[in-house]
């Protein structure tokens, strides 16, 4: 803790430190809240945050990025809740100006802390999931107005789902810590719908959809509530915000908000997509930024949320036979009970995408989107 104040110390707070509380939240980066008394008795609160430099090595790229958008939302983000601290975490200053503070412990920054919010990780009820889609549909909407070529790519190929299925193969043949005959079922899983992991990412290289700025981690529990209107007043964890498609983000949401376990379930039988949740969180994200959607993009999004299912389950079975060097765990195993859950949620959406179609055409016709979802495409 005497490590953590002195680290806090160097950045632009009011009052002595008094309290650091760690936050267990998010897999990748460290954080803790910190609090001050300042001489009138008032408390100030902050988020201290080491930065995965294993992650995110360009730490000058990504705290550029993070400056960009959080100067941009403030301004220009209307969340459905509002909020007298604004949309988004804004960052707070070393001593010396910089933008983060560095030593042996690590890389570090420090942001505004929201009070009087709280967070979810699975949605409480549909209402709560259609003012998900409306935040996040907003957030789309407004980066429109930002130069897509002043944003950096700090992960080359985070949704690239291809990509990431090349690397699994990698992982599979060097098989490091000896793994990859345990999960055989596994791996002859994602072998046999490698067809549909290109479909995105071939649209965006060959100019069919538009590349845009999106958030990238689009998980419920980056949204903040308001304690006393339940709505939400703030989009947070803004690290992987680079030039990316809608589809990922959209389909990222519903990975996360419809399945009806938890991440790591070890029963599968309670894993599935809810189909209510789903046309929820899908009239508030277009009625957000449908508008802005182009009818190719419109029509591969009933797809999105099964390519980018497959691709967390691809990362999470990859992480697991690589020993776990990316994902943060609290037990051995812990990255392939996500990975099968993943999976188990995937064969289920392939059963109800028929009645994802149909749900998609719905909102699209009743919100006069010139898209026309097509019975079949192969995936």
């Amino acid at each position: 803790m005497n490590s953590l104040k002195n680290v806090a110390e160097c950045f632009e707070i009011q009052g002595k430190i008094i309290n650091i509380e760690h936050i267990n939240k998010g897999y990748i980066n460290r954080t803790y809240k910190i609090e001050s008394l300042s001489e009138n008795n008032h408390v100030h609160q902050y988020i201290l945050q080491r930065i995965n430099t294993n992650v995110f090595p360009d730490v000058d790229a990504l705290m550029s990025n993070f400056q960009l958008t959080t100067a941009h939302l403030f301004n220009t983000l209307k969340m459905p809740g509002e909020h007298k601290r604004g949309t988004v975490q804004t960052l707070r200053p070393t001593k010396d100006g910089k933008l983060y503070y560095e030593d042996s412990t690590g890389v570090w920054r420090m942001m505004t802390y929201f009070d009087n919010v709280y967070s979810l990780d699975i949605p409480e009820n549909a209402e709560v999931f259609y003012y998900a889609g409306v935040s996040f549909g907003g957030f789309i909407k407004s980066m429109t107005s930002v130069d897509i070529n002043k944003v950096k790519e700090v992960i080359p190929n985070f949704h690239n789902t291809l990509s990431r299925y090349r690397d699994l193969e990698s992982a599979i043949s060097r098989d490091p810590v000896n793994l990859v005959d345990d999960v055989e079922d596994e791996i002859k899983f994602v072998r046999s719908r490698t067809e549909m992991f290109g479909k995105i990412t071939e649209a965006l290289e060959s100019g069919l959809i538009p590349t845009r700025i999106c958030h990238n981690d689009c998980n419920l529990n980056n949204i903040l509530f308001d304690e006393i209107t339940h709505l939400p007043v703030a989009i947070i964890d803004l690290d992987t915000v680079m030039p990316s498609s809608p589809l990922y983000d959209f389909g990222d949401s519903m990975r996360i908000g419809t399945n009806t376990a938890k991440d790591d379930e070890k029963d599968l039988t309670k894993v599935s997509c809810d189909l209510v949740l789903f046309e929820s969180y899908a009239r508030g994200y277009l009625e957000a930024c449908g508008d802005i959607l182009t009818k190719e993009e419109l029509e591969l999004l009933p797809y999105a949320s099964l390519i980018i299912t497959v691709e967390d389950g691809i990362r999470f079975l990859m992480d697991h036979i690589n020993g776990d060097t990316y994902y943060h765990i609290d037990y051995p195993g812990q990255n392939l009970d996500r990975a099968r859950t993943q999976l188990k949620l995937l064969e289920d959406m392939e059963i109800k995408l028929p009645e994802i179609r149909r749900v998609l055409q719905k909102i699209y016709d009743a919100q006069c989107l010139e898209a026309k979802v097509c019975e079949y495409i192969e995936i």
